[in-house]
């Protein structure tokens, strides 16, 4: 759950030594090169009364332009320098529905909203649905995630996601976790060990190297290191406040609005998104309206 801005240039200091401090960008080829090869979008096919709906301003030169962040697995990131995840693919389905080819942009994840829609013509970079992001954008939803913990398998220290009081956890830097463990640890009289990186995926290595006893961070991104570390780590605890995650469009622009949610829409009616996020190890949570500006608690 991404809400306030990630050090998307992860550049060559860790937050917390690994090995020798490898750089973020390392540690991330490392974790993600291999594996997970996720959804063939060629084979998703124009749709006529989408491709009606998209603004000729968007069509003109036969690209969708959007704006990501390409640092959170298993939604946007890179490899071999090319953009994937569950996120990416979704938005090629949504332009070949549209009759265009997709055009990512990676971007600082604080940058992409501001930039829309004169950069890009959509922002999808798991954002969040808040009514504070509502009231200036229209923001599509097409999954819900919460707030998950993981331990290495087995739980050898006995955590508690409830009682982090001096325990150690990890969390990325910027996230709705980073914030979520710093409030909880002002009421604990053990001050927890909170180890923050710059990156997931050293979050993820760290705790499979036990350099800390659990980490939070969203479900998907959960399901993810697990599938990733073969098993090493393992689920501990509920998901808790889940809300839904959204592509972004500009407030006054309901064309734009109208032909990604007819795009999202007829993704969901056919079963394509839920094949997206199988690909990449995720069956739950997918949702099946693509509601604008759904209403969400905060």
């Amino acid at each position: 759950m991404r809400s306030r801005g990630l050090i998307a240039a992860l550049a060559v200091m860790c937050a917390v030594p690994l090995t020798a401090c490898q750089s973020a960008n390392t540690v991330i080829a490392d974790y993600n090169e291999t594996g997970t090869t996720g959804y063939d979008t060629s084979t998703v096919q124009a749709d006529p009364a989408v491709r009606a709906l998209v603004p000729e301003s968007v069509s003109a030169d036969g690209n969708l332009t959007i704006g990501s962040n390409l640092y959170w697995a298993p939604a946007e990131f890179q490899q071999g320098g090319t953009p994937v995840g569950y996120e990416i693919d979704m938005m090629g389905a949504v332009a070949h529905r549209m009759g265009l080819e997709l055009s990512v942009e990676n971007a600082e994840f604080d940058s992409i909203l501001p930039a829309i829609p004169t950069k890009y013509e959509a922002g999808a970079s798991s954002f969040t649905i808040t009514s504070e992001r509502e009231a200036n954008f229209n923001m599509i939803q097409f999954y819900f995630g919460g707030i998950a913990w993981a331990t290495q398998t087995g739980d050898p220290t006995g955590f508690d996601p409830a009682d982090i009081c001096g325990r150690s956890v990890g969390v990325q830097t910027g996230t709705v976790e980073d914030d979520e463990v710093a409030e909880t640890a002002k009421s604990c009289d053990v001050q927890p060990d909170i180890q923050r990186y710059d990156s997931q995926e050293a979050v993820t290595q760290a705790l499979a190297g036990g350099k800390i006893e659990a980490m939070s961070a969203d479900s998907p991104v959960i399901e993810y290191a697990i599938s990733k570390t073969g098993g090493a780590l393992a689920t501990v605890g509920e998901v808790t406040d889940a809300a839904p995650f959204g592509v972004v469009v500009a407030k006054d622009d309901p064309a734009m609005t109208g032909a990604v949610q007819a795009a999202l829409q007829s993704l969901m009616d056919d079963g394509t998104l839920r094949q997206i996020f199988a690909a990449w190890g995720i069956s739950d949570n997918v949702a099946e309206q693509a509601v604008v500006n759904p209403e969400v608690a905060g």
